[in-house]
This record gives C-alpha cells, structure tokens and sequence, in this order.
C-alpha cells in the first residue's frame, strides 16, 4: 500500500499534480529536499506555462500602422503601464510623432483611446487587459516602434 509521501512522488513524475506548496504542507511537510525540489520545479514549470499562454493570446502587431504604434505608445506612456521604460518610451514617442503625417492620422487618435490595429479593420482595445498582460503588450509596442525608427 502506499503512504502520502510515495503517492505524491509518483503523482508529480507522472505530471498529474501541479499543485503549489501549500498542497505540500498538507502532507506534514515530509517531503524532503528530493520532493520540495520536484515541486518548485512543477510550479516553475505552470507558472512559465502560464506566462507564454497569456502572450500568445496578445494580438499581433504587424497589422499596426507607425502612427496607430505612437498612439498606442502615447496611451501606454499616459496610463502609467511602462514605468520601468517610460524615459525610453517617451524619448521614442518624441521620434515617432515627430514624423510626417503621424499625429495627423485616425490610427494615431485610434491608438491614443487604447484602440491596436490588427487587420481587416479591426481593432483591439487596451482597456480590456489587467496587469501583466497590458504591460507585455506595451512592452511589445515599445520594441516594434523602436525598430520603426
């Protein structure tokens, strides 16, 4: 018969259980440093696995025009969703809206309300992301206006 500790051990080889530590300590916190390390590794793993979901459920940008980019940038840098790179954002918003025709154009004020060009006429809309995910998406529209200069 097998007791909690093996049962727990074959569980997490076979990938069944995913569960965090608290799970653990439910066992008596018998698990030793052989099982504390498998389950760090398992919750790395989920986590990380969450993380590259998330982003791939971000829409694409190739679809944006370099004035809807700014806009974006603009609404990126007014809302505070950059702080780590908000001189980098700035110094590459000044670039951007500094070149013919951008602020101008109904991209630029589309991106400005939070609206991401994706193709086909339709728009994506900032607001509707929380934390982590409006932060990579920004993130990315930093980069690809970077690389429009």
């Amino acid at each position: 018969m097998l007791n909690k500790k093996t049962f727990l051990m074959l569980a997490m080889a076979a990938g069944v259980v995913a569960a965090p530590a608290v799970h653990a300590q439910g066992f008596g916190g018998g698990l030793g440093s052989i099982g504390k390390s498998a389950l760090s590794g398992a919750e790395s793993g989920v986590e990380s696995q969450g993380a590259s979901m998330a982003s791939s459920m971000l829409p694409s940008l190739s679809s944006a025009s370099t004035g809807n980019l700014a806009g974006i940038l603009g609404y990126c840098v007014q809302n505070n969703v950059l702080q780590q790179s908000s001189s980098t954002a700035q110094s590459v918003l000044g670039s951007l809206t500094q070149q013919p025709g951008v602020t101008s154009s109904s991209a630029y004020e589309a991106g400005q309300r939070g609206l991401l060009q994706t193709g086909n006429n339709q728009m994506f809309s900032l607001a509707n992301l929380k934390g982590e995910l409006k932060t990579k998406l920004c993130s990315m529209v930093l980069d690809k206006a970077q690389s429009a200069l």
